[in-house]
């Protein structure tokens, strides 16, 4: 303690006390105390000028953060109209993507009286080994029999070709085994339409033993014939999209667009029945 009293900082603090004691008092006898007021202005302007910088500093500071939780809470929420909006725009396509299909099968099932139709939903896909294999939401428990065949309102799918009770599989008629009895729209030439593994990936088969004088045009219409008993008369297979002669035989070689396209079926109609009529009796089609 008395190392301390004789410390130079005490000596100092305590003249810088008495001066602080004494100057004002002394300023104030003699009638100048606006000099101890501008001295004291001079002394406290600059940390006035500090500590209102501060408050600023912090104002903007919490400001920031209050605007901060206010643009996050502004952002949620149109992250939720956005969600909101997709899945409204999305419902929206369903219905209109179902309206639209079952506005297709109404007018089949109008324009084909003698065809018994069950609608099925596409549920996976195989493609390997050059064949493409669909399958549906629907086996034998819903009626469906291996052979029965599958349309779409635009034209030929495929066929069935494995089933199982709640489910079964649709062999396209571009694969590699399989082939329609066909014939040409405009001219009522036959032959047959024949799935080729190195156009399948395209949705393309070829139409052969057509007569060597067989009047065939690109753009041409194709139909089945009715011959075999899967497919009914007059089901659209296609239209040419290219003419050839083989180099061989010397026989046209007819390539043909499927009118189903395979990449994109949601949905698909199996026929599950049909009278001879449909099969030998007059031509018809679906548009």
């Amino acid at each position: 303690m008395k190392q301390f009293f004789k410390n130079k900082f005490f000596y100092i603090m305590t003249v810088v006390a008495l001066l602080v004691a004494i100057v004002p008092t002394v300023l104030y006898s003699m009638g100048l105390t606006f000099v101890f007021r501008d001295v004291v202005g001079i002394a406290l302007t600059p940390l006035q000028k500090v500590f209102n910088y501060a408050t600023e500093s912090i104002d903007g500071f919490a400001s920031y953060f209050y605007k901060f939780d206010e643009l996050v809470e502004e952002n949620n929420q149109l992250r939720e109209q956005v969600s909101e909006l997709k899945s409204q725009i999305y419902d929206s396509a369903e219905i209109e993507e179902m309206y639209i299909w079952m506005s297709d099968y109404l007018e089949m099932k109008m324009r084909h009286t003698d065809f018994q139709f069950l609608s099925a939903a596409v549920t996976g896909r195989e493609s390997g080994n050059y064949s493409k294999v669909l399958t549906l939401d629907v086996g034998s428990g819903a009626g469906v029999e291996v052979g029965m065949p599958a349309v779409t309102s635009e034209g030929i799918v495929g066929q069935v070709t494995e089933l199982g009770y709640n489910w079964c599989k649709i062999t396209t008629i571009v694969e590699a085994n399989s082939s329609v009895g066909a014939y040409i729209e405009r001219t009522g030439d036959a032959g047959v339409c024949v799935g080729n593994f190195e156009m399948s990936d395209d949705g393309l088969c070829k139409l052969k033993y057509l007569p060597t004088d067989a009047e065939v045009a690109v753009g041409d219409r194709i139909l089945s014939t009715g011959f075999g008993s899967v497919y009914p008369r007059g089901l659209t297979v296609g239209y040419v999209e290219a003419i050839d002669v083989d180099q061989y035989s010397r026989s046209l070689e007819v390539t043909v667009a499927c009118a189903a396209d395979f990449s994109s079926l949601s949905r698909v109609m199996i026929i599950t029945s049909f009278t001879e009529t449909a099969v030998n009796g007059a031509d018809f089609a679906l548009d």
